[in-house]
């Protein structure tokens, strides 16, 4: 079995991954169960959440031999935008499912969360559903098309499970340099985004 890669980068795409993970599950868990329109766009944001955090996971995975500081800061400057994490997401060859996990869910916001916001998005007062940001019934409001997106976040955190999974060091001072290094690079790149 390989060892756990040990950098900067690899660690920042493990805590995105273990994220997208996160939210993944919890989609799996909860989609089948929502009686509402609104408890289906909460669900639905869990997927679009998973999907953010594994596009974030494979920006920094795609640029391990980059400066950790630009690379961390372009992942935290794209936000919940999903078409910017998808082209900057370059750890497969193969684009296809970053190109279509970026049409597919582009015009999503992950403040949809809230009904009010679900309701102006999807369902919008007085005005013709058509007319709509977003149509439901072809999007969260289709089975079908929710679970084709679900199924497009399957390869991505498996891929990227590949590189982050295996042995732990068993070199302790390597390990614990590796944690200095990411206190000090946390200290330095995390200070702007943390609440005064």
């Amino acid at each position: 079995m390989q060892q756990k890669p040990l950098s900067i980068l690899h660690s920042i795409a493990e805590h995105y991954l273990r994220d997208g993970e996160d939210f993944a599950a919890r989609f799996d868990l909860l989609w089948e169960h929502q009686l509402h329109k609104t408890g289906r766009v909460k669900s639905f944001v869990d997927l679009l959440m998973a999907c953010e955090c594994t596009l974030k996971a494979h920006v920094a995975l795609g640029r391990v031999d980059d400066d950790p500081t630009e690379v961390y800061r372009s992942i935290r400057k794209a936000g919940h935008q999903i078409a910017p994490l998808a082209a900057g997401a370059h750890f497969l060859k193969d684009r296809a499912v970053y190109d279509s996990l970026s049409s597919r869910l582009q015009d999503f916001s992950v403040f949809v969360r809230y009904s009010l916001d679900a309701y102006e998005t999807f369902f919008p007062f007085f005005v013709e559903r058509k007319e709509a940001t977003i149509e439901y019934s072809r999007t969260i409001g289709d089975n079908s098309w929710v679970l084709e997106t679900r199924a497009l976040l399957t390869p991505l955190q498996e891929a990227a499970n590949n590189v982050l999974s295996g042995l732990v060091n068993s070199d302790i001072e390597a390990i614990l340099v590796h944690e200095q290094h990411m206190a000090t690079f946390m200290e330095a790149n995390a200070a702007p985004f943390k609440k005064a």
